[in-house]
Formats: structure tokens, sequence, C-alpha cells
């Protein structure tokens, strides 16, 4: 049987999805993503059950490799700035 995955994984996952979020140009985008993270870690946080966690575990590496590829395609491509990006740049 499968033992229960390390706090300090679940961590070094949250914190690589947040930097990849964190590369991500469009304000809006970019706080969205966080703020989905924070929220998915902060529900599951109680989960003892190993395949459950198991199961979570591989549905955050999926979509760090999908946040990957977001942060890549968003940068391809220039966006004009909104308002709230502005007012934070100054």
């Amino acid at each position: 049987m499968s033992s229960v995955i390390a706090k300090s994984t679940w961590v070094a996952v949250y914190k690589q999805l947040q930097k990849e979020a964190s590369k991500i140009p469009q304000y809006n985008y970019r706080v969205f993503f966080q703020r989905r993270i924070r929220d998915h870690f902060e529900r599951n946080i109680q989960v003892t059950e190993v395949s459950k966690q198991h199961e979570l575990y591989k549905e955050a590496l999926r979509n760090l490799e999908v946040l990957k590829r977001q942060a890549v395609f968003c940068q391809l491509y220039p966006h004009k700035k909104t308002v709230v990006e502005e007012k934070l740049q100054q």
C-alpha cells in the first residue's frame, strides 16, 4: 500500500504552482490562478485518505504542466495592459 504524501512535498508543489501562476503577464488571469490554487489547497487540507491524496497529487502535477504551458502561451502574445496593471506599475 502507498504511504501518505509528506507535507514538504505538498508545500513544494504549492510553491511551484504559485511560481508558475506569477509568470502569467495578464493581471486578471494571474490573480485568478493564484486564488484558485490557494482555494484548492485550503479546501483539501483535511484529506487523510491515502488514495485520495495520491489522486489530488497527480491532479496537482497535471495542473502544474497546464499552467506552465499557459504561462508560455500568454508570454508569446503581447496584450494591452489593463488599468489595474498600469496603476500597479506606478
